[in-house]
């Protein structure tokens, strides 16, 4: 299914397929916003920050949706008009991932060379 981009596993849909690094790598990033939330670790230009760039690729997102939901094959089940509950639900997640890239790009900054 991956053939043409090269990729040799990869899950989702073929016109954005994701590794098992990314999906990994995104866990991972949930998992360690979550912690850092629940300990109360998390200031407020960390939230200010994640707020800016949720909103930034949030605005590319809308942008381009329109042209995606009229495509036909596998994306056209992912691209249907969520409920607000699943809006709601999908913007939390994106939040926790933002800030989850944010706290380990940092953590990994800091690592020695």
């Amino acid at each position: 299914m991956f053939t043409a981009s090269g990729l040799v596993r990869a899950l989702g849909p073929a016109q954005a397929p994701m590794t098992v690094e990314t999906v990994a790598g995104c866990t991972e990033a949930i998992s360690v916003a979550l912690r850092h939330t629940l300990a109360g670790k998390v200031t407020g230009p960390q939230l200010d920050r994640v707020r800016a760039v949720h909103r930034a690729s949030m605005a590319d997102y809308l942008r381009q949706h329109c042209e995606l939901a009229t495509s036909v094959g596998e994306l056209t089940e992912l691209l249907r008009k969520p409920t607000a509950q699943e809006q709601f639900d999908e913007v939390g997640r994106q939040l926790l991932l933002t800030l989850g890239f944010e706290l380990t790009r940092h953590r990994t900054d800091r690592r020695p060379k």
